[in-house]
């Protein structure tokens, strides 16, 4: 959640390696093309008593998947012998604390074609062509199954509505409502192809952690770590080796160059800033997981 709260002092990068990386993912945040939003028409203002609204975390979020799509396609295109993990038959993605469900609705119209950031858009049920056509379109023939889970029952609700207003077929979705991903991990480890996670990341009293109402939504405990930490070893079982990836949204006082750190020694994670963003007293960054190595879920290879 992009709240306002005063800026840490010890909070810059202590590796100025890390620090070039946050450089290029401020760089790429600023080249990359604005994603389009699904549509939440059919919410009202009631509805974010219950759910978080979409804000600037939820639009650098779907931007960074968005960019990550363009960039694999275009190198596919560039070159025939480059991987593009996104054009494939099935996939499976994850999305934990999915809220309205727009990062997991857009990422579902981008791999079915329905929506292309401004090269193809739905107008009813059709598609209509528009002037742009500079992107390949993902094949509308995947079959692709997209797990949400929320501690919220009200985001699980709202999740599903959007999915269905927005042309996504409802028997592509399954919904669990549970802390994390706790109810799906039996189902889908290390079977995850795209992970996504919006966390709960402001630095609050640790005893705000742990509601399953709205609240559940921004209360992070101390640094804003306390649901994230729990999330990371998670994270490492969930996805699929050699090509899964996570979309993770953290802040500077979540110190991401640690998380970073945590990720590589203890899973094989590859852990670097995909796109940051400033946003009011703050910056927000996608960190990009993608999995190296085949650890086990103990760190052990």
């Amino acid at each position: 959640m992009a709240d306002y709260h005063p800026l840490r002092s010890d909070q810059n990068p202590t590796n100025a390696a890390y620090s070039q990386l946050n450089s290029n993912a401020e760089c790429r945040a600023k080249k990359c093309r604005t994603a389009r939003m699904p549509s939440l028409t059919h919410l009202g203002l009631r509805d974010y008593d219950d759910v978080y609204e979409p804000s600037d975390d939820t639009y650098l979020l779907i931007d960074a998947i968005g960019f990550d799509i363009d960039e694999k396609t275009l190198n596919k295109e560039e070159n025939n012998h480059a991987v593009n993990q996104y054009d494939r038959q099935e996939m499976i993605t994850l999305e934990i604390g999915c809220g309205t469900g727009v990062p997991t609705v857009y990422l579902a119209m981008r791999l079915r074609g329905i929506v292309n950031d401004g090269r193809r858009d739905m107008s009813s049920s059709k598609e209509v062509e528009c002037a742009e056509t500079d992107a390949t379109i993902i094949s509308s023939e995947q079959h692709n199954i997209h797990y949400i889970t929320d501690i919220n029952p009200h985001a699980i609700r709202i999740a599903k509505s959007t999915a269905e207003v927005n042309g996504v077929p409802m028997s592509d979705i399954k919904a669990f409502n549970c802390d994390l991903a706790s109810d799906v991990i039996h189902k889908i480890q290390s079977k995850v192809d795209i992970l996504i996670f919006n966390p709960p990341y402001v630095p609050t009293p640790n005893e705000e952690v742990g509601s399953s109402g709205i609240e559940a939504s921004w209360a992070g405990g101390t640094n804003g770590r306390v649901v994230l930490d729990r999330a990371l070893p998670q994270i490492a079982q969930l996805l699929s080796f050699p090509n899964g990836v996570a979309y993770v949204v953290v802040v500077d006082d979540n110190y991401p160059e640690q998380i970073a750190q945590l990720m590589f020694d203890r899973y094989g994670i590859q852990v670097v800033p995909w796109l940051r963003r400033r946003a009011r007293n703050e910056f927000l960054t996608v960190l990009k997981m993608t999995t190296t190595r085949i650890f086990s879920v103990d760190g052990t290879t």
